[in-house]
């Protein structure tokens, strides 16, 4: 239902009869603390107020304050806006979990995981599986030794 694309250092996601959104690449420190809270509400720890706030910060980036990333002001947040002015919630995720991923360690491999993955909640299962492997966060289940 998606197209992305790389264009320069953006990503660009279009969704059929929407303008495409344009999705900036973040800072390497603001990427990793949206990677570190999306892990942290989703196993369950964190207020989804933070989840929502990374996110936000994933599709237009973000202001440092102090020593964390905060989204821009209401005004910046053209993308966000967007998403909740044009399109349903289900198309507005299709924009945000690429955007996401865009911004995680696993850059264009985490949107092709997520597209190629189904997109939606399929997708995002598929690319979060991918990044908790690429942080070597899933434990290696091995037969026991047979010595």
């Amino acid at each position: 239902m998606i197209d992305v694309q790389k264009d320069g250092r953006n990503l660009v996601i279009t969704i059929e009869g929407v303008d495409p959104f344009v999705i900036r690449p973040l800072p390497g420190h603001a990427g990793r603390q949206i990677t570190d809270t999306y892990l942290k509400v989703t196993a369950g720890v964190g207020e989804p107020s933070e989840l929502t706030a990374a996110l936000q910060i994933a599709v237009d980036g973000g202001v440092l304050d102090g020593d964390r990333w905060v989204p821009r002001p209401e005004a910046e947040q053209t993308n966000f806006n967007r998403l909740g002015m044009e399109l349903s919630q289900e198309e507005g995720e299709l924009i945000i979990m690429p955007a996401f991923f865009w911004n995680t360690i696993l850059g264009m491999d985490g949107v092709r995981a997520y597209v190629e993955g189904g997109e939606g909640l399929a997708g995002t299962l598929k690319a979060a599986r991918a990044l908790t492997a690429r942080l070597g966060l899933l434990v290696q289940r091995t037969s026991p030794s047979s010595d």
